[in-house]
């Protein structure tokens, strides 16, 4: 049997219906606007955009540029302006051995996780859900799951906090919260961040 789920208050609750951002694979038009954040990850969107098209061919004239402008990724402001750096010049620099997107996001997961300027005590919200969710469906206590987080590297703890903007930190810990527990609970946690994850970035393709 379980133990019983602890009660836990979110500032951000009222928020549920406003805080799914959907789209294929990076983003939808538009945004939760009452997320703080959502100004500067609009700004930050705009930098990402202007980098993907020098990169990839267009500049200002990008057929795709208005399209990726008007996108709302799930990434925080921090993580696409030092994405905006890191992907493009690695892709430059790979010319045509460049390998697939992915790997190169990963590379940059690996070099950025330092320098994006986003504090993690924003990022307490969707902690206390992962921690709740440990307790509710392990019987790991809060402790215990807060301190093995902090042993963590820190890409992982980006990857698992700060990566994501306001909306996206939101729609993780919801899923977190009301997903039933499994036998395999890494996989279970993993599935309510994939697919806030795989909308870290907009691409035209």
């Amino acid at each position: 049997m379980h133990a019983p789920r602890p009660f836990r208050t979110r500032a951000a609750a009222a928020l549920l219906a406003s805080a799914v951002v959907a789209g294929a694979l990076g983003a939808c038009g538009g945004g939760p606007a009452q997320f703080p954040d959502r100004d500067a990850v609009t700004a930050a969107q705009a930098v990402w955009c202007d980098a993907l098209a020098k990169v990839l061919g267009g500049g200002p004239k990008w057929e795709h540029l208005a399209a990726c402008k008007a996108a709302y990724p799930t990434s925080s402001p921090g993580y696409l302006r030092q994405m905006a750096k890191c992907f493009p010049r690695r892709l430059e620099a790979a010319g045509d051995e460049a390998p697939e997107r992915s790997q190169i996001i990963a590379l940059c997961n690996s070099e950025i996780a330092g320098s994006i300027n986003e504090p993690e005590a924003q990022a307490q919200d969707l902690m206390e859900s992962r921690c709740a969710r440990m307790f509710r469906c392990e019987n790991v206590p809060p402790a215990e799951c807060k301190a093995g987080f902090a042993k963590l590297d820190a890409e992982q703890r980006v990857m698992l906090t700060t990566s994501y903007n306001g909306a996206g930190r939101y729609e993780v810990a919801d899923c977190l919260d009301t997903a039933s527990c499994t036998d395999n609970e890494v996989a279970g946690r993993d599935a309510c961040y994939k697919p806030v994850t795989d909308k870290l970035l907009w691409f035209p393709y």
